[in-house]
Formats: C-alpha cells, sequence, structure tokens
C-alpha cells in the first residue's frame, strides 16, 4: 500500500473529524454561539477538529472558584487545589518533581502523601535515595537516613503532595480563596440575594443550581443548551427566575457595556427560551420566566440586574438572528468566512 505523506494524513483525519461533527446532534451554547459569530474559523477548530483552547486567565479562574464557593462549595475541594504557601528550593523541588513523575508511572494509584503513600513508603524512599545519587545531592551526609531527612521536609512534602493532588483541579492561591471568601459572606447574608437565589429554602420554591438544560428545535441543523448558574421556580409567587452569575473586570457602573462586549445578550435569550419551551414537560409549571445577572464587580459590590420584558424581546431576535447565521453554517458546512462575506456575491469590500 502506498504510504500516505503527512499532509494527506492531516487531511484525512480532518475529513474524519468533518464527518463525525456533521453526523451527531451538536448542542449550540452560548460559548459555541458566541465564538461562531465572532470567528468561524475559531469555531471550526474547537468544536470541528477539537483543537481547544485551554487558556485560562485569572478572572476566569476567580470567576469560577466564585460560582462553586457560592453555589456548590461542596465540589470545592474536588475542582481546586490552592498552591503551596512557597516552594523548595531549585535542586530539592528538582527531586521532588522526578518523584513525583516516578510515583505517578509505578503507583499510580498515589494520591497524597499522607494515606495512599503509606504502604508504598519503603519503596519511595529507596527511589529518592536513588534520585539523590543521580543528581549528586546531599551525599557530603553519612547515611541514607540523613538523606532521606533532609528531603522529607514539611515544606517538600507539601509541594509533593499538591503535585499528586492537582492533577485536572484548578489551581488557585490563597489570596483568591480569601476573596472568594468574602465575596460568598457577603452574597450570601444579602437579603436581596437570598431571596432572588432561593437561599431561604421556603416549601414554595424549588433551586436548581448549576443544571443543565437543552432544547431540539426542527429549525437549526443543532440543538440548543445551557448551563443554568441557578433556576427558581418559586410556586408563590407564580414565576421562574434564572440567574447568571458574573464576576465582572470592571465596575457595576459599566455592566450595561460589559453585556454588549462580551455579547451575554446571547446567553440570556437563550437560557430564556430553553427553560419557555421545557418547563411545562420538565417543571410542570407555565409561569412567566425572568432573567437576572448577579454580578460581582472588584470592589466587591454585588447588585442584581433584571433584563426587561422589553429588552429581553429585543435580545431575543438579535439571538434568533444568530441562529440563523449559524444554521447557514452548519447548512454550507463551510466554516471559512464570516456568513456575510460567505453569503454574499461580491468579488470584493470596498470600506
Amino acid at each position: 500500500m502506498k504510504l500516505l505523506d503527512q499532509q494527506s494524513l492531516d487531511l484525512v483525519e480532518r475529513l474524519k473529524l468533518e464527518d463525525e461533527f456533521f453526523q451527531q446532534q451538536f448542542m449550540m451554547s452560548y460559548s459555541g454561539l458566541n465564538k461562531l459569530l465572532y470567528s468561524p474559523g475559531a469555531f471550526y477548530l474547537h468544536y470541528v477538529l477539537k483543537q481547544k483552547d485551554d487558556v485560562s486567565d485569572k478572572a476566569m479562574i476567580e470567576g469560577k472558584l466564585i460560582h462553586c464557593m457560592i453555589l456548590t462549595p461542596e465540589r470545592l475541594d474536588d475542582e481546586f487545589i490552592i498552591l503551596p504557601s512557597s516552594f523548595p528550593s531549585e535542586n530539592p523541588k528538582k527531586i521532588i518533581d522526578r518523584l513525583y513523575v516516578h510515583i505517578k508511572e509505578c503507583y499510580p494509584e498515589i494520591t497524597d502523601v499522607k494515606d495512599t503513600m503509606l504502604p508504598y513508603l519503603e519503596n519511595i524512599e529507596n527511589a529518592l535515595i536513588d534520585l539523590l545519587k543521580d543528581e549528586n545531592l546531599y551525599q557530603s551526609l553519612k547515611t541514607d537516613r540523613q538523606r532521606l531527612d533532609k528531603m522529607l521536609t514539611e515544606k517538600n512534602m507539601e509541594y509533593l503532595d499538591f503535585l499528586l493532588k492537582k492533577e485536572s483541579k484548578t489551581v488557585i492561591d490563597k489570596p483568591m480563596l480569601d476573596f472568594a471568601n468574602k465575596v460568598r459572606e457577603k452574597f450570601i447574608t444579602d437579603s436581596t440575594m437570598r431571596e432572588l437565589t432561593g437561599m431561604n429554602e421556603f416549601d414554595t420554591q424549588k433551586v436548581y443550581n448549576e443544571t443543565e438544560v437543552a432544547m431540539i428545535s426542527s429549525q437549526y441543523l443543532f440543538g440548543v443548551r445551557g448551563f443554568i448558574d441557578n433556576l427558581v421556580i418559586d410556586h408563590k409567587e407564580k414565576v421562574i427566575r434564572i440567574n447568571d452569575l458574573k464576576k465582572s473586570s470592571k465596575p457595576l457602573s459599566m455592566f450595561a457595556d460589559t453585556i454588549e462586549y462580551y455579547k451575554y445578550w446571547l446567553q440570556a435569550a437563550i437560557y430564556k427560551t430553553i427553560i419557555d419551551n421545557i418547563k411545562r414537560t420538565t417543571y410542570n409549571v407555565d409561569y412567566p420566566v425572568e432573567f437576572r445577572f448577579l454580578v460581582i464587580d472588584p470592589y466587591m459590590h454585588i447588585a442584581p440586574f433584571r433584563i426587561s420584558e422589553e429588552t429581553m424581546t429585543k435580545y431575543e431576535q438579535m439571538t434568533i438572528d444568530a441562529l440563523h447565521v449559524a444554521d447557514f453554517h452548519f447548512r454550507q458546512k463551510n466554516f471559512d468566512l464570516p456568513h456575510n462575506i460567505l453569503s454574499s456575491d461580491k468579488k470584493e469590500f470596498v470600506l
């Protein structure tokens, strides 16, 4: 059989991924639609070719942490890990890094330096002695025990424990955690926030935190889904409240601009549209739906922003237009250019 060159292999893989993508029932989210409107090529790389950008800046991590602290605090230790207060010096750190690799290769079941490492402690200490010899570190000491004592310090073991536990967890630092704790305390003691989010736990309310919702529409070649931070079915007030928690990098006074900049109106309209479509079958109610952004700014100011019916109607129409643009790309199976250029007969555009 004739060998394919690398370019042909890449083409074969790309066509395979494209085929898999268009055969599945793709569920369009706010982030996916926002990416598609910004750049069809970026959408193609991320969702079709699965070349995902995993960059997370401090603001994103801080927002995720605050979400967890307020809405699902029981998952904090599962999702986050705090950086050690200080790191080992250069040479011991190099040894611990190599020891960590050895442990993960030989004893993948070890997840901390205490309970799960104890049954293998002798073997791990022997490996550590070998690593110290390789690096010619602490060899002037007379015994292996002295060398081990030099390495098995609280700081070094804290760093090893961090490496073993972090895995897929999000790494945060102490100041980040302190800020999130203060935000949580302020949030849960705010009577308005407690009432809006159902924290008072009235029997007449059903509360869903971090809940996924979805709908299928015959209008589009994809479904639509969302992950709602806080959904409250309020039987006493006969209303459904959708609350989306936002950690803003700008003051509260500028949040209207932030909605436009990040196209948060897409998120608001998508969530409301889905709930309007599923509320009778999923929640057995036909209450009107309210949408609010619960915003926290860098100065720890917290305020709810309710989207009025008039504004939501505008958002919904803009979102329908956006979904039609996405559907055009799906039907054409083409993400090479933006919709307004791809659908035009013009050969060039004059500015």
